[in-house]
This record gives C-alpha cells, sequence and structure tokens, in this order.
C-alpha cells in the first residue's frame, strides 16, 4: 500500500516519535510510507528522506492556517496514496478533510490527547467529535486504556471507531557508556545526575525538576528537549541559585535519545497531563530508575505485565520529584529492582505488535 502519514508539526516529540516508528515499522513490512509535515518548527526531520513539509514556518494567523490546508489537501491529491493516518488536532482534522478530497479510502486519525472543553482545542475537540460521528474518517485509535476512558461520555457513533492500539516503544540496540555519553553532551563527568527529556512547557512542568534541586544539594538535572519554557526555567534556576547544576541539552533526536539517557543514574517525569508518556517509557525499557508524576495513566503503563510497577509515582511538584529522588539515592536495591521492572516493559510494549495493529486496519 501506499500510505501518507500527516502530522502537524515537525519538530523531535513524542507525537512525531511515534509516526516515525509507525513508518517505519510499515516500510519493514512493504509499504510505501511517507510522513508529510503541516509546517517545519525545527530541523528535526530535514535529513529524512520520507519526510515532506507543506510549509517551511510556523503558519501565521488564520490566513496561514488556510495555506498549509490547501497546501496538504493539494499534496494528498498528488501523491494519491492508498491510506492516510493523521495524528495530533490539526494532523487530524485538515488530514482527513484532505484525505477525503484525494478520495482516500482508508483514514486512521489518532487521538495524542483527551477532550478539551474550552478555548481553540475545545473548538477543535468539538469538530473532531463532529467527524468521528459521522464517519469522516472510519478509525480512532488510541494508546491507552486511560485515554480510551476520556471518551466514554462521546456518542456511540462515535465510540465504535474507537480501536485501542499501545504505543510500540523501541530498546536501545547496544551499550552506551555513561562517561562517554556524558562527554558528548557537556555534562558533568561525576555528579549524580537526573534526566529528563520533552518540549519544554508548563504541562511537562519541569520546573518542578529545577525546583527540586533545592532540597538536593549534590544532585544535577539534564533536560533534553526546547520549548517556550526555556527562558523562564533559566531565570527560576537562577532565581533559586542551582543554575550551576541545570543543564539544558536542547533537542536531541531519536536516533540519539538513548545516548542521552545513558548519560543519566536515572529519569526524572513530573509531567502534569499524558496520554501515554512516551518518553518515560522508553527511559525505562533502557534500564533507568523511574520518578513520574502520580498520573493514572501513568500508572497504567508504567506497570508490567505481571503487575510489578516500574516507577516511584510522587506528587509532581517540587518537593514530591525531590523526595522520589532521594529515595532511590538511598536505596541501591529499589534503583535495582526499579531498572529490572523497565526493561520488562519491552515485552509490552512491541514495535511489531503496533505495527501489524495499524497494517490491519488499514488493510482490512
Amino acid at each position: 500500500m501506499k500510505i501518507v502519514q500527516v502530522q502537524t508539526q515537525a519538530e523531535a516529540a513524542g507525537a512525531q516519535r511515534v509516526s516515525d516508528m509507525v513508518g517505519e515499522g510499515l516500510r519493514a513490512r512493504g509499504h510505501d510510507v511517507r510522513t508529510v509535515f503541516m509546517y517545519r518548527k525545527t530541523d528535526a526531520f530535514d535529513h529524512d528522506r520520507t519526510a515532506d513539509f507543506i510549509l517551511t514556518e510556523r503558519p501565521g494567523g488564520l490566513p496561514g492556517q488556510i495555506r498549509a490546508a490547501i497546501g496538504l489537501a493539494r499534496y494528498l491529491r498528488k501523491a494519491r496514496p492508498d491510506a492516510v493516518i493523521t495524528y495530533q488536532h490539526y494532523g487530524n482534522i485538515f488530514g482527513t478533510i484532505g484525505a477525503r478530497l484525494a478520495g482516500v479510502r482508508h483514514i486512521v486519525a489518532n487521538q495524542s490527547g483527551q477532550p478539551h472543553t474550552r478555548g481553540v482545542m475545545g473548538l477543535l475537540s468539538q469538530v473532531d467529535k463532529l467527524m468521528g460521528m459521522i464517519g469522516l474518517y472510519e478509525t480512532n485509535v488510541v494508546n491507552s486504556a486511560w485515554t480510551e476512558q476520556q471518551f466514554h461520555n462521546y456518542p456511540l457513533a462515535y465510540r465504535r471507531r474507537i480501536r485501542r492500539i499501545d504505543h510500540g516503544v523501541p530498546a536501545p540496540t547496544g551499550k552506551f557508556d555513561k562517561a562517554a555519553a556524558r562527554a558528548a553532551f557537556g555534562l558533568p563527568r561525576d555528579a549524580w545526575l537526573a534526566v529528563s527529556s520533552g518540549r519544554l512547557t508548563q504541562t511537562k512542568n519541569q520546573i518542578a525538576l529545577v525546583g527540586a534541586l533545592e532540597h538536593l544539594p549534590d544532585v544535577h538535572v539534564a533536560l533534553a528537549g526546547v520549548g517556550p519554557e526555556q527562558d523562564t526555567l533559566v531565570a527560576f534556576a537562577a532565581s533559586r541559585g542551582v543554575s550551576d547544576r541545570l543543564h539544558l541539552v536542547g533537542e536531541v533526536p531519536p536516533s540519539r535519545i538513548f545516548e542521552f539517557l545513558a548519560a543519566g543514574d536515572a529519569y526524572a517525569f513530573p509531567s502534569m497531563m499524558e496520554t501515554f508518556g512516551l518518553a518515560c517509557v522508553e527511559a525505562a525499557i533502557s534500564g533507568l530508575p523511574v520518578v513520574t508524576g502520580n498520573l493514572d495513566v501513568m500508572r497504567e503503563v508504567l506497570t508490567t505485565e505481571d503487575g510489578e510497577a516500574a516507577a516511584i509515582f510522587v506528587e509532581a511538584d517540587a518537593k514530591g520529584m525531590a523526595k522520589g529522588l532521594a529515595d532511590i539515592i538511598a536505596k541501591p536495591e529499589s534503583m535495582a529492582r526499579l531498572s529490572a521492572a523497565g526493561r520488562r516493559l519491552k515485552e509490552k510494549y512491541s514495535l511489531a505488535k503496533m505495527c501489524a495493529g495499524y497494517e490491519k486496519l488499514l488493510v482490512s
């Protein structure tokens, strides 16, 4: 099959990581897969030969969004794919409309967040609700039991299109030397280091990790990612006198994420809203002990098939994160147990199983 994946923006974030893995897996199964981004946000996919861009920069206002939508529709009409897989709110809406205009038969949407009720995101959720009810896309993929539950009060016409496919999560293909990894990212060689990855945003809540440094005088934190909260984090660290123990390494491409994780002694994830937490599961599978916020979805995702927790769950504030990290430092046996449980998650989140799930939807 000829398949096009529609993403909103090109950057090294979780939703893009998922489409990357789905595309790679479907290509391995003999399908022709390309991913088109409505606009280029960072250089994360500049050298990806299977990626295309409608706009080279973020569209400004309604005229820019109209240009992106028209450009996407033209792209799909020219590509004439057999199937389209869409991601994120804008990608789902414009990708579905464009696919319909191009006469595409198989359209699969992905729900990367819970429904919203306010503002622009609330409007997009209502549009998605209508599209799902009238069948503009034939299948609606959710990535966890928690995410599926968020749509429990939607009409049956919407819910009957929902299918659950848990994310597949890759395991590192080799071992990375910790000292070499720290040198590669400019991190201190001998410090006790907690690492974290993700866009620097308010919902990812990295400010809780910066605040935790006040309570952990011998600990350093390294953050991989870029985003609108970067200046706020830097200023907050300066105001608390911990700037020398906060390390911002910038955007790390997927090809180097396990190298970055190898630099850490533990992984800290204070996010306040997730539907799966792909970055956290990657860290657990790499063998890092994990401290994460006490979200229901994280408890679901970070539990092995035999029922063992692969993380310490804490309040997602400075004191909570500090306590979780301090407990790991004080109990080496806890670090070993969490590391072993985390590695077993690779059995639960198989890439082959995920890609087979998408293939079944597309060829049925």
